[in-house]
């Protein structure tokens, strides 16, 4: 993936965010898309964040792996709002230790001046709250209950007493 401009003129040419107006582009030449997630110099960063690279099948979606191997997540990018997805810290022992908030901060440093925003299941709504108090995120974006497709999570689904519980990973 090569960047085909620069947020100044200043700045690194590994920088991805080009402002027209009152709309982001990020605007990149395809390669092959087998290296477009490689961690290299052709890394791309937004504002000096990164690494984020295009996903391969959704538009407007990159991934971003700053965090990895910890965590990850996608966000998708539409004018001046950005939507987070995907959310992951990956080894159980090390979510509640601030790896999630870590990386939720990071994507508020690359879009400063972006309307950031999600949908959250119920056994995560906690989290994005405190990503709001704290000024990661702007807004959450449904305000009703959402269980999770995690059968086995007892906070979207405290009531079922049916054996067959999914396992889920």
């Amino acid at each position: 993936m090569t960047v085909c401009g620069t947020v100044d003129p200043g700045s690194s040419p590994g920088t991805l965010a080009i402002q027209q107006g009152d709309k982001m582009k990020i605007n990149t030449k395809k390669q092959n898309k087998k290296q477009a997630c490689k961690i290299d110099e052709n890394t791309v960063s937004i504002n000096g964040i990164g690494p984020f690279c295009e996903h391969p099948r959704k538009e407007n979606c990159w991934i971003y792996n700053g965090r990895m191997p910890t965590s990850n997540c996608w966000i998708f990018v539409n004018d001046r709002n950005v939507e987070i997805h995907n959310v992951i810290v990956y080894n159980p022992d090390a979510r509640f230790s601030g790896h999630g908030s870590a990386m939720i901060s990071d994507i508020r440093k690359a879009f400063p001046e972006s309307h950031i925003w999600v949908d959250t299941w119920n056994c995560t709504r906690p989290f994005w709250q405190k990503m709001q108090q704290e000024g990661s995120i702007d807004s959450i974006a449904n305000d009703y209950s959402w269980p999770c497709i995690n059968t086995t999570c007892m906070t979207c689904h405290p009531n079922r007493t049916e054996s067959r519980r999914r396992a889920f990973q």
